[in-house]
């Protein structure tokens, strides 16, 4: 039989290009996807005709109650079909418990929610187990699906035949391993009569064992005899229908057989979270970039390097890889620090989401519009592809280009939450023609401009660092003296607050409208202006007693002409240990997530730490947000293009102990798919939402009182002009805006339903004092009672 036509019905889960790799790579399969509540299909006679161009159906998980028509949408519509367009379908989980509500089984809460949990499932080797043997699965529900079996609680032959109220579905599987907590969980079923099937768990997670993955080609074998049996006539006749006519000629779908993106395309055929291209001229030859290398004589402090360069760059940014003894705190992500030197009259974006304001001069002139984040994109994009080079050092990741940052806000108009509103630009990147990178690894110095004919401050900046170079005593250390000036006016939510938070988290997850939660809430310092303390020596503090692979200094003023405004001036002082995404000159991406922390103190040791982070609810919070950064990876670089290198490892820092998993992924070599491609796709971070992402996000949004996260857990980075890129997560940090003059620190945690609001508390506070040290004296306690 011909390799199958799947119709994927996506119920804004945000695994769902996960289970669509697991189709195309197991069966071959050509999958279109739509989501639940699309609007062209809501008459039982458009999403019939839909049906007839395809040989089967996939009814994916998403959050919320099968119960409710609006959580399963078109889902609904399958179960009851008439003979004529009755197609095999397989549901997972959302979708599995769509089937069992329909005939006769009932929906309800389980004891103790089952996210991120892999555990083994009980099978006796019929239908979608048939030759299977050990089956280990990952589970990601609160709710499950009960039969009226009347079997109790033990192993019984009852548990694999029919019940009474509901004599049509056949019990195929059961997770028995902790009755005394929620009983025995139904896995899977079957109809006795129609081609329906259904799982409970999540086949596709990286946790899940090959078999638990094998029932998908069970299933597609038992659904390719049932469409065998079927009338050739009358499923010859149907094929014969022009669906394009029906829908006049809008576009469904794209097929991840070709390697791209297996997520829902809008009407007009772009991609719905990277709009649509613009044509732009490209450079009829590439920038030439100068270069000069110094070998230094002893290992070069970063903050010694800023302060000596400023004759030649009075306003640097740095993005820099912290040091202990002179070597890099993580030498796989913390080898080089940058420091860009901005200067007037260079080309910006600054993009507002609270009136869709783009404000850009990176076509050459200035451009104001109402926009939208696409644009952004879009801007970028061209620019980056106009302003390429290709002969700086291969072993310098940056030779110039955009740095800047994109808010929390901005990464939420990307999955089209509407964000609380705010005045301040939630997108701002400028142009960086002249750096300095410093290879803490191999002790040398790379000079570099990309303006032309600037051979006279190469030399001026060679002299500079020769200068420097016998010097390794730390600025940070004398400067870091001048830190905290008094005691500032502390606001910030008192424990109650917090942990009535981490509740009201907590009661969305059991009734199944998120698998994590990542609550967050911010403090904010205030001194009076006369003793307000300046930020570098609040950054050089915070560099010193905290030294993270990805500390970032970025002072950027309002704009520059007609990008002035008043009051966006804005100071970022970060020390935060997460990469979001990098991507190399060669299309190598790299997501690097971080879930699950313990702080460092007298008695905690590493191997205490690593028995700490194994425990089921640390390794479910990075589980879910591993497979979750696979869905938004894969839905660029297409079917086969992404593993999971590391799978939650234990990483140590300079005040606690975290979870850390990599995962990477390889564009293609088309050039039709680039790096800001993948950023656009990931927005926010989901280290940063909880899973599903969607979802979680519109809940967080009420949860944290409506108030905009701005910077905090937004993305700070740079785009290289050879092409790479490579971004933070923005925690760990303190910033301010020129017309508040207030420092804003945010911290958080991965709320689930494992979570203890006293120990949620208590990791928010570990956190937020890791950024407040850098301000405050005598350090904060982590009882630090707040206003």
């Amino acid at each position: 039989m011909q390799l199958p036509r799947l119709l994927f019905l996506d119920a804004y889960d945000s695994f769902s290009n996960n289970i669509i790799c697991l189709l195309h790579d197991t069966l071959g399969a050509q999958v279109t996807v739509i989501k639940i509540d699309d609007a062209r299909f809501n008459s039982d006679a458009a999403f019939e005709t839909l049906l007839r161009d395809f040989d089967a159906v996939v009814a994916g998980p998403g959050p919320g109650d099968p119960k409710n028509p609006d959580d399963v949408g078109l889902i609904g519509k399958l179960w009851s079909l008439p003979p004529s367009s009755l197609l095999p379908v397989l549901g997972i989980c959302l979708g599995f418990q769509s089937l069992a509500l329909a005939y006769g089984g009932r929906v309800e809460r389980l004891r103790v929610p089952r996210h991120g949990f892999v555990t083994p499932i009980t099978h006796q080797g019929r239908s979608l187990f048939r030759n299977l043997g050990s089956v280990e699965a990952c589970q990601y529900h609160s709710l499950q699906a009960i039969l009226d079996l009347c079997a109790g609680i033990k192993y019984d032959a009852n548990l694999w035949t029919p019940g009474l109220s509901c004599a049509s579905l056949e019990p195929l599987a059961w997770d028995l391993s902790e009755l005394d907590v929620n009983g025995p969980i139904l896995m899977a079923v079957k109809h006795t009569a129609k081609p329906f099937y259904g799982v409970q768990y999540h086949p596709e997670s990286i946790c899940s064992n090959v078999d638990a993955g094998r029932i998908v080609e069970n299933w597609w074998s038992e659904a390719s005899a049932w469409l065998l049996n079927r009338s050739v006539t009358a499923k010859s006749k149907a094929r014969v229908v022009d669906l394009a006519a029906h829908l006049e000629g809008s576009t469904l779908s794209i097929d991840v057989t070709a390697a791209t993106q297996p997520s829902v395309l809008p009407t007009g055929g772009e991609d719905i979270r990277c709009g649509p291209r613009r044509e732009v001229v490209e450079r009829k030859m590439p920038m030439h970039v100068q270069w000069r290398c110094i070998n230094t004589t002893a290992p070069v402090d970063v903050a010694n390097m800023a302060e000596a360069l400023k004759g030649v760059c009075p306003e640097p940014v740095i993005l820099e890889s912290g040091t202990r003894a002179g070597k890099p705190v993580s030498p796989d992500t913390g080898r080089f620090s940058i420091i860009g030197c901005i200067s007037a009259g260079l080309p910006e974006l600054k993009y507002y989401t609270g009136n869709r304001e783009v404000k850009s001069t990176l076509s050459g002139s200035l451009s104001s519009y109402t926009g939208t984040i696409q644009d952004v994109w879009s801007e970028m994009e061209g620019f980056m592809r106009v302003n390429c080079a290709t002969d700086g050092s291969s072993l310098v990741p940056f030779w110039g280009g955009l740095v800047g940052f994109l808010s929390y806000e901005a990464g939420l108009e990307t999955i089209n939450v509407l964000p609380p509103h705010q005045t301040h630009p939630d997108a701002w990147f400028r142009f960086v023609e002249r750096s300095v990178v410093v290879d803490h690894c191999e002790d040398k110095v790379y000079v570099q401009s990309i303006r032309q004919g600037d051979e006279p401050w190469l030399e001026q900046v060679e002299r500079l660092v020769d200068d420097i170079s016998g010097s390794c005593l730390p600025l940070g250390t004398a400067l870091a003296q001048e830190g905290g000036i008094d005691t500032p006016k502390i606001e910030g939510p008192s424990c109650k607050e917090y942990c009535d938070m981490v509740q009201a988290c907590q009661s969305h997850i059991r009734a199944g409208d998120s698998y994590e939660l990542c609550l967050t809430d911010q403090t904010i310092l205030q001194w009076p202006d006369h003793v307000s303390p300046t930020a570098w020596p609040l950054y050089c503090r915070l560099r010193a007693l905290n030294p993270a692979p990805f500390a970032a200094f970025l002072r950027f003023c309002g704009g520059e002409g007609d990008l002035k405004k008043e009051g966006d001036d804005v100071v970022i002082l970060s020390s935060s240990p997460e990469r979001f995404l990098s991507w190399s000159r060669s299309g190598q991406c790299q997501f690097r997530p971080i879930k699950g922390t313990v702080k460092k103190g007298d008695n905690m040791t590493r191997d205490k730490a690593e028995s700490i982070l194994s425990s089921k609810k640390e390794r479910a919070e990075n589980l879910m947000i591993v497979d979750l950064i696979r869905h938004d990876l894969t839905g660029v670089v297409g079917s086969g293009n992404v593993r999971v290198e590391k799978l939650m490892t234990v990483e140590e820092y300079e005040t606690v102990f975290q979870l850390v998993s990599v995962i990477e992924g390889q564009l293609p070599a088309d050039g039709k798919r680039s790096g800001i491609d993948v950023l656009a796709a990931s927005l926010p971070p989901g280290s940063m939402t909880g899973a599903p992402k969607k979802r979680s996000c519109e809940l967080l949004r009420d949860i944290e009182g409506k108030k905009a996260r701005g910077i905090y857990s937004g993305v700070l980075g740079y785009l290289d002009v050879g092409g790479g890129g490579d971004f933070s997560v923005v925690i760990r940090t303190a910033f301010r805006w020129a017309d508040e003059g207030v420092w804003r620190v945010g911290a958080g945690g991965a709320i689930t339903a494992l979570s203890t609001p006293l120990g949620e508390w208590d990791e928010m506070v570990t956190k937020r004092d890791s950024s407040l040290k850098a301000i405050l004296r005598p350090e904060p306690s982590p009882g630090l009672v707040l206003a």
